[in-house]
């Protein structure tokens, strides 16, 4: 018979339990490898519900087979019924961006697979534990700055998992705040004020919805000149106002304006009056 030392046997036995602990999986996740049919499957459904993304494939280097062997696909049981969901990411220039890539999920159908969640870009996802219509809530983080980060929350909404908060976080501090913010004008009132806190790498976005041909106005006051604001038309992204502290014009376009403040420095107080005739 074999005498082991204490520390020998602690030591053994930890080795011995390490697989069952390295095997543990977070809640609402299946980690079996899908088969090559099923990726097949899946790589085809995404070909076929995104155009773009095809014709893109089919003229980038390596097309369609560079693009499938490099195609990574997660199972992941987000409604807890047994059936896993698949996780699809596409590497390459047509589904990333300089570093986020489009993500894709999709569930098992009659007729085959159908997506739940296409609007999403980043570095992955995090399948947390609360939940919504019977399905777990989800969490993507992607690279915004060499300063921040952008994290968005999914909710299932019935049908489809739909944005449901997006916070940019300075990576060095941890401050967080909300990626944009809707303007809201009391009832019979044609103007708001605002006031808020910035820095180059943590600005402040309001989004304030407006009719083609209306006269918007909009006054910035703040004790550093380094604050200053920029105005973004709806649909063609132009810039109607830029490096601005008071502007006035009247809007191109229908739909949600996009006002942009920040500042060289950190911590910049700022108030801002915006109004629309």
């Amino acid at each position: 018979m074999i005498f082991l030392k204490p520390k020998t046997a602690v030591l053994l036995l930890n080795i011995l339990l390490l697989p069952t602990v390295v095997q543990a999986q977070p809640h609402g996740e299946s980690k079996q490898e899908p088969s090559a049919e099923l990726r097949n499957q899946l790589f085809k459904q995404v070909l076929s519900d995104f155009r773009d993304l095809r014709e893109c494939i089919e003229q980038e280097e390596g097309g369609v087979r560079t693009a499938h062997e490099n195609m990574t696909v997660e199972a992941r049981d987000l409604n807890h019924d047994g059936v896993p969901e698949y996780e699809v990411q596409l590497s390459g220039a047509c589904a990333c961006g300089a570093v986020n890539c489009s993500i894709y999920i999709y569930r098992k159908t009659a007729q085959g697979f159908e997506t739940i969640l296409d609007e999403a870009s980043g570095l992955g996802v995090e399948v947390l534990k609360t939940s919504s219509n019977g399905y777990s809530d989800l969490r993507v983080e992607a690279r915004d700055t060499a300063a921040t980060r952008v994290e968005t929350v999914y909710k299932f909404d019935g049908k489809q998992y739909r944005e449901a908060k997006t916070m940019i976080v300075h990576v060095e501090t941890g401050e967080t705040k909300p990626a944009s913010r809707r303007l809201q004008f009391k009832r019979g009132a044609s103007s708001t004020t605002v006031t808020g806190k910035v820095s180059i790498a943590l600005p402040d976005t309001f989004l304030v919805g407006a009719r083609a041909g209306q006269v918007m106005t909009v006054k910035l006051t703040a004790a550093r000149k380094s604050v200053r604001f920029l105005v973004m038309s709806p649909t063609t992204r132009n810039l109607v106002a830029d490096n601005a502290r008071e502007w006035s014009g009247t809007l191109p376009e229908t739909g949600d304006y996009h006002i942009i403040v920040d500042a060289d420095e950190r911590n910049s107080m700022y108030s801002m009056t915006i109004s629309i005739k």
